[in-house]
Formats: structure tokens, sequence, C-alpha cells
């Protein structure tokens, strides 16, 4: 079954409950509650965007059954320790010293190869970032048309996943930003251009 999406517009973090608004057009809102998240590495807050599954309860309601927060993370379950039986807490027992010295270096060797993996990583990561510095002099002599080159505009904002409201926005900048350049957003209802004007750019 497919996997739908949604905006989470409403949530009641003492009553473990909110609302889905789903991506579809005049779709009716979802009701979500706190325990199809129970798997997430956080609780949910309004604006994420929620992957999710639907049934229709017996008063006609929507009831998400399977959801998931769009970019956290998922924490797995444990698995339950096995118990040994009592031949293999005899050996365990009487292993000679030199197969538990093999263990541990067998067991240790994984982690070093993974953290001088970690710090070539971050060696690498840190020398693409790495922005150099030009002094007074260096600007002087570079030609007129490659200092312009060397600083482009960043942009303020970026796209992000499920803020397409004016309730998202934070300012009438970002909201007009997210209609230039963001799909699917829903801010500017009189097609003028100029959005969120009851709330930001009024």
């Amino acid at each position: 079954m497919l996997m739908e999406r949604g905006v989470l517009v409403r949530w009641n973090d003492e009553k473990g409950f909110g609302f889905i608004q789903p991506e579809k057009n005049n779709a009716q809102d979802v009701f979500i509650h706190i325990s199809v998240l129970k798997k997430m590495a956080r609780k949910p807050i309004v604006g994420d965007s929620i992957l999710y599954q639907t049934e229709v309860q017996s008063d006609g309601k929507i009831k998400a059954i399977i959801a998931s927060i769009e970019g956290v993370a998922i924490i797995a379950s444990s698995p339950t320790p096995r118990s040994h039986s009592g031949s293999e807490n005899i050996n365990s027992r009487y292993q000679t010293p030199h197969r538990s010295r093999k263990s541990s270096l067998n067991s240790i060797i994984p982690l070093l190869v993974i953290i001088a993996i970690g710090v070539f990583g971050y060696q690498k990561y840190q020398a693409f970032n790495e922005v150099p510095i030009l002094t007074n002099d260096d600007i002087k002599q570079m030609p007129l048309n490659e200092t312009r080159t060397q600083t482009p505009a960043t942009p303020r904002f970026q796209c992000e996943a499920g803020k397409t409201h004016c309730s998202h926005m934070s300012s009438c900048d970002e909201a007009t930003f997210y209609i230039q350049h963001c799909p699917n957003t829903k801010m500017d209802g009189n097609g003028d251009g100029i959005p969120c004007e009851r709330h930001w750019c009024g």
C-alpha cells in the first residue's frame, strides 16, 4: 500500500494526538495518535512532513494507522537476548586466555577501522569546506571580473519539505522566496504575486 504525505497542522502534546493536512487538495484532515510514531527519535511538532497510511473509522473519520516523520530517524527495537544453555556456560567458563585475547582483539579491530574512516572523512570534509583567506593585496592583484565571481550571492532561504502555507513562514521575504522558487505553495490565493497579504506582506 502506498504511503501518503501531509503536513502536521495541529498537535496536542499532553494528549498525544493531532491532525495531518494531506497534500491532496480538499482532502479531509487525518487524525494521528502518538502510538503510531513511538519508534521515531523525537516527538512530532507542527509543520513536520508526515508519511502515513490510513483507515476509515466507524464514525467516518480518517485515522493514520502507520506513520513516520519525514527526515527523522527511526529507533530500532533492541533484540531480546537469548539465554545460554548449560553447555555454553561451561565452555565459556573454561576458555583459555589465548582465545579470550583473540576474541577481544577481533572486537577492537573493526572499531579502530571505523574510527580511522571517520577521521579521514572529517578531514576531507574540512578540506572541502575550507575557504581560502584573501588579503587586500591579493584582491588588488586579481582582475575585476575574477573578484566578482569569487563572492557569489548566497540565498537567505531554501525550499524545505512541508513548508507551503503562510503559517510556516517567518517573514514576507521568506514567503516571497517560497512562491518564486518552491513547488506546491499555497500562499497567493488571488494570484497577484504577493503572498500572505493578511499575515506577512499586508
